[in-house]
């Protein structure tokens, strides 16, 4: 049997001794402190302009909020937003209302064509509203989101954009998909109107595939942007969910939000626990379903609805039934539907995390209803590819076409793609980021043109003594209408804020341009700063607790250089003697300037980053 050497004391404290890997701060650094901003698929700065919004500046504001985004309007409603779930004050307490702020704006500014007309001036995208004609000529298959973002940014450009549309509206998702209690079409058809007017020429009930192929696209236009998105609902393989009485939810809101007639019975289950499937439950209340039952594989915590669209469900008075998976379509003798058939289940997924649902022995039994609607997915519908002479080349991967990240470049020369059809199922923001990215390549491919963000930034020292009612102001939602009263509401439900809500709610930025910046040939390690944080985001160690070479060892360099030595060979005691570091934690900070306050020496300053972007090339 070997044996080993019990460690001594120091070896001991050498094993265990505590090692931090930090990062020396650079203007990058400081810009993703900004969490927003980082956290927005098209980079918009919400701080930027909540704290405009705050000051009075309303039309700085809005500039700041659509420069990067030509559905402005619509993300103040609709988004997803992302933003919100980066937010560093929702490490505090609760996040910002960053959505609800930017309706505010863009309301403020105006909805009607005129308005969005105007705000093309507005925008951050290469180019101008009237540039040079370049001679090229692109068409867009689909004319949603990520489609408008294409022909947006190339106009500007000097391109020609022809956009072939199926349906007799442009919008896509926004238009179709969108239920009227969240948005009403006027305001999107005027959003995508702007890019008309821009010069888009869009053909209206033109689907490809059928009325035109792709083929006769690539023979007419120098490159072609497929941004068909999901427009086929998955179906449910298990018996009696194959029959034309079962509702698919995307065709159902398909019809419903553009206004038309679609007749349902009055108890109706939902089969799904997304987004999608209460966009579905929510209209049919709106439809004269009298009850309704939503049926989800998921528990409460695993559904991928957001957390309001579930509250404000259950407020409207529909049923959610957790971990049940749905067995069977039930029937009578004449095939009219009288139930589904569901049992319940324990788990969803497996210890690797793969789906595998568990079932609850003997736990079947029969939920009455006599309408079902099915809204587990959304699948591409490729009829667009029909006629197409080069369908075999373009590569299908797990239902999506397979396009590279960043460039929407697919494997077939000239072809690019982008939006839900590309990557999956995502938000309006991300499809929009989808088209700028595509813009870009559309534009280097056939130009040759090689666009880069070019960023500047500057630092000022500013007073440390901020009011700190910033901390103190409670978080809220604009006002909803009561469910009563909303639930026979097919027009928008949620109020805008008053200007005083707007206001007193921009107030609550943490202002993450601003930070702390030490000075450490002023700090006599007094510790004050560490003492007085109200976060305990600071904290002071000796040089030999760093990890010097993370990375390429830059953090080594710094040392040496600053110290005018070789550390390499050093022991720990002797790291120790040199010096000491202040580390901070980003996540926590909550920019109050109190150790800069504290400081005795000065030795912390408050520092305000001046910055800014731009595309060039």
């Amino acid at each position: 049997m070997k044996c080993e050497a019990v460690p001594d004391e120091d070896e001991i404290k050498e094993r265990y001794r505590e090692i931090y890997d930090v990062v020396i701060p650079d203007l990058d650094y400081f810009i993703r402190q900004i969490d927003c901003r980082d956290g927005c698929p098209v980079n918009t700065d919400p701080r930027g302009y909540m704290l405009q919004l705050h000051a009075g500046n309303l039309l700085e504001g809005y500039k700041i909020a659509r420069g990067p985004n030509p559905f402005a309007s619509i993300c103040g409603m609709i988004c997803g937003a992302p933003c919100e779930l980066t937010c560093r004050r929702d490490r505090i307490d609760k996040t910002l209302t960053i959505r609800a702020q930017k309706r505010y704006l863009t309301e403020w500014f105006g909805l009607d064509k005129e308005a969005h007309i105007k705000s093309l001036e507005m925008s951050y995208a290469r180019g101008s509203t009237k540039p040079k004609p370049n001679g090229l000529k692109v068409a867009c298959i689909g004319a949603g989101v990520a489609s408008l973002t294409v022909a947006h940014d190339l106009l500007r450009l000097g391109y020609a954009v022809d956009i072939y549309e199926m349906m007799r509206m442009p919008g896509g998702m926004l238009t179709y998909g969108v239920p009227t209690y969240r948005l009403k079409n006027e305001i999107a058809l005027n959003e995508c109107y702007a890019i008309e007017y821009l010069g888009a020429k869009i053909h209206y009930n033109m689907k490809v595939g059928r009325d035109i192929t792709l083929t006769e696209l690539q023979e007419k236009y120098d490159a072609v942007f497929i941004g068909v998105g999901l427009w086929k609902s998955r179906e449910l393989p298990i018996p009696g969910a194959d029959g034309p009485d079962i509702i698919r939810g995307i065709e159902y809101l398909r019809v419903r939000c553009a206004g038309e007639e679609w007749k349902i019975k009055d108890n109706m289950v939902v089969v799904g626990g997304g987004n999608v499937a209460f966009d579905v439950a929510r209209t049919s209340v709106r439809n004269g379903a009298k009850k309704i039952t939503m049926v989800c594989l998921e528990s409460r915590d695993e559904q991928t609805a957001d957390e309001f669209e579930i509250e404000d469900g259950l407020e409207e008075g529909i049923t959610i039934l957790n971990r049940h998976a749905p067995l069977a379509v039930e029937r009578d003798a004449n095939g009219n539907i009288t139930g589904l058939r569901v049992q319940r289940i324990y788990s969803l997924f497996d210890y690797n995390n793969r789906f595998a649902p568990k079932p609850i022995p003997n736990s079947e039994y029969v939920i009455p209803c006599n309408t079902i609607a099915l809204s587990i997915g959304q699948a591409v519908d490729f009829s667009f590819l029909d006629g197409w002479d080069k369908k075999k080349d373009l590569i299908i991967d797990r239902g999506i076409i397979k396009s590279e990240r960043g460039t929407g470049r697919t494997t077939v020369k000239g072809i690019y793609a982008g939006g839900d059809a590309a990557f999956g199922a995502a938000l309006f923001i991300t499809a929009i980021r989808h088209g700028q990215d595509t813009a870009r390549a559309i534009d280097s491919d056939l130009s040759g043109a090689k666009p880069y963000q070019e960023f500047s930034g500057e630092f000022t020292e500013i007073s440390p003594m901020r009011d700190k009612t910033y901390l103190r102001t409670q978080w809220a939602l604009p006002a909803m209408q009561p469910a009563a009263l909303r639930i026979h509401n097919n027009e928008m439900v949620e109020s805008n804020y008053t200007d005083e809500e707007a206001h007193d709610q921009a107030n609550r930025c943490l202002q993450c341009h601003v930070m702390p910046v030490f000075d450490g040939s002023l700090c006599i390690k007094c510790n004050g700063c560490v003492d007085v944080c109200p976060c305990n985001c600071l904290k002071q160690v000796p040089l030999s607790k760093l990890n010097l070479d993370l990375g390429e060892g830059n953090l080594r360099a710094a040392v040496d250089n600053y110290y005018g030595v070789d550390s390499s060979n050093m022991l720990n005691e002797e790291l120790d003697v040199m010096g000491t570091a202040m580390l901070k934690d980003e996540d926590v900070c909550i920019r109050c300037g109190l150790c800069a306050e504290k400081c005795p020496t000065q030795a912390v300053t408050m520092d305000l980053m001046d910055y800014s972007f731009r595309w060039i090339g």
